[in-house]
């Protein structure tokens, strides 16, 4: 090729390349910035309204610590003599619905071998003295079941749980101003497993909220 031609083609192909990759507005769409956009975080739910609608709702309950708790009915909280026969009676005219309670589970935080609350445990109970406060949750018993896994004998593990679920409901009654009417304790160690499949499992070891109707 001439000197000449080999300069002109030096000179005219880097202008074909770039008219070949000019970009124009008509390349962009609005639609791609909406897709490549950051999806905005679904809102999460504060505790104290969690644990309200699991109470309210616990079919509906999604939440792996305050969802699936041990039903527990009326004839239960009798059986555990929490209320007598006298008091059963007006409940269930009362409330005819034989439905199981109200109910959530909690994990509470203590020692080992300790019914001392820890700073956490305090927290969370403070969390849930703040759901209870609720116009719609006004008017119940507060019956508080401790749980525990399957180590140890049954005998010391009940024992354990009733002072455990006893440490709560001292600690609820204080912070919510509470006769000593409205609230119980009671304890059934390792009777009513979450976990059955693994005995020894920490979802076990819990303490359960009930709300039994007032008379």
């Amino acid at each position: 090729m001439p000197k000449a031609l080999s300069i002109l083609a030096a000179l005219t192909l880097p202008a074909a390349a770039l008219a070949q990759s000019t970009v124009t507005l008509d390349d962009f769409s609005l639609d791609d910035l909406t897709d490549t956009a950051p999806a905005q975080a679904a809102p999460q739910a504060k505790p104290d309204s969690e644990m309200r609608d699991c109470l309210m709702d616990q079919a509906s309950c999604a939440s792996a610590e305050f969802g699936n708790a041990a039903d527990f009915t009326l004839d239960d909280v009798y059986n555990l003599g929490v209320i007598d026969r006298s008091q059963q009676q007006r409940i269930a005219a009362a409330n005819p619905d034989p439905a199981p309670l109200p109910s959530i589970d909690l994990e509470v935080l203590f020692a080992y071998n300790s019914d001392d609350l820890t700073p956490q445990a305090m927290a969370k109970l403070s969390t849930l003295a703040t759901a209870l406060g609720d116009p719609r949750l006004a008017g119940s018993q507060l019956l508080f079941i401790g749980h525990t896994d399957a180590v140890g004998s049954a005998p010391y593990n009940t024992d354990l749980s009733q002072r455990r679920a006893q440490a709560v409901a001292n600690y609820v009654q204080a912070t919510m101003q509470l006769s000593s009417s409205r609230i119980e304790a009671v304890g059934v160690g390792f009777s009513r497993l979450k976990n059955t499949i693994d005995p020894t499992s920490a979802q076990n070891r819990r303490v359960q909220l009930v709300l039994v109707p007032g008379a």
